[in-house]
């Protein structure tokens, strides 16, 4: 029979969504050297980032914090997969298995690791230790900006929905706050409005060739333009979302810009009045919306991510007339794999062998 082995430190921890898996391998001088066909298919694969892997999957290598010395620093060793693709993966690992493998603990999170926990377990050698969801993306934060929690923080998660969270200053991780209109809210809208066939093609359409106010029923067409100014409103204000969606000269980018901005608004709003019933003037945003598994500080600030982020810290300034700021994490995408790790250590386990 297979041994366990209970005294792995958490080193690698998975994030399993609807769509894509994310695996995080964290390292450092410190870490002890575990042997594992898991861990050293990830340690092997990550840096192969070219047509070598399968397609579709993503690798990728980062340092914590970025500027620090090879000594002091953490590795984050990352791999992002279609979760379509999970056999493909155990049999990529099982590829390098033996019969003498040992069962290793690893951090799991995201709502597909109970569905999936039974496979992963028995297909990659493993024993999961499954962290909550906001816990985990709440403690990934942490790590990915290099501090604790001494102040209290807000956290805006943006995924299928939206969640808000307080993150205290004793650590304590609470959901305050959220909404049903999240991502797959304006992906869902604009497949059925438009015919963009990829998020990022009606981002970067609504960006480029969008016009703002020709699907949105403004101000000025309630009051006329003068008349707007002298009530005190400014003509361009929206005054109802998708107003004007049965107009005949729409294109399908000014329904994406439309949409974009009736969705960051309403994002906007929450954030604003929840930091503001908390005390705090920084939102920091997390989520596969803002941040896709391919998107790096070095791409243009016209790919999609960049101009989500730019149209939600247009949205926060307008909410709270610049009295908060929303910011971003480097690895938005991978919060969840990284904060596995940590929320699943912090918690008491036993492993029975």
């Amino acid at each position: 029979m297979t041994s366990l082995n209970t005294d792995n430190k958490l080193t690698l921890g998975i994030d399993v969504g609807g769509s894509l898996l994310k695996v995080v391998l964290e390292e450092n001088n410190s870490s002890d050297n575990i042997q594992h066909p898991l861990l050293t298919f990830v340690r092997n694969i990550a840096s192969q980032n070219n047509g070598k892997i399968p397609s579709g999957w993503k690798c990728s290598v980062a340092r914590i914090p970025e500027d620090a010395s090879d000594t002091n620093s953490t590795i984050l060793r990352a791999l992002v997969l279609p979760t379509a693709d999970i056999d493909l993966l155990i049999d990529k690992v099982k590829d390098q298995l033996c019969a003498t493998a040992r069962v290793i603990q690893i951090a799991a999170t995201g709502g597909g690791a109970l569905n999936y926990k039974e496979k992963l377990e028995l297909g990659l050698c493993v024993k999961l230790v499954v962290a909550k969801e906001l816990d985990a993306v709440a403690a990934g934060l942490l790590v990915d900006i290099g501090t604790t929690s001494e102040e209290q923080m807000l956290v805006c998660n943006i995924g299928t929905g939206v969640s808000l969270v307080s993150v205290d200053k004793q650590g304590k991780i609470e959901r305050v706050s959220g909404s049903g209109i999240g991502g797959a809210t304006f992906w869902g809208l604009a497949k059925r409005l438009t015919n963009f066939k990829s998020f990022d093609q009606a981002v970067i359409a609504a960006k480029k060739n969008g016009i703002l106010g020709k699907a949105d029923t403004l101000v000025e067409d309630i009051y006329g333009r003068e008349t707007s100014k002298e009530i005190g409103l400014a003509p361009d204000l929206v005054a109802g979302f998708l107003g004007k969606l049965d107009a005949d000269n729409l294109t399908d980018a000014d329904v994406s810009a439309a949409l974009l901005r009736m969705f960051v608004s309403n994002i906007g709003q929450l954030a604003v009045f929840q930091a503001r019933l908390l005390k705090v003037e920084t939102v920091w945003f997390t989520g596969g919306f803002v941040q896709s598994v391919e998107d790096s500080k070095e791409d243009s600030e016209n790919s999609a991510p960049a101009i989500v982020r730019q149209a939600i810290t247009e949205a926060v300034s307008f909410w709270s007339a610049k009295g908060i700021a929303a910011k971003f994490p480097n690895n938005a995408a991978l919060l969840g794999a990284i904060g596995a790790i940590h929320a699943a250590s912090a918690t008491d386990f036993v492993m029975r062998k």
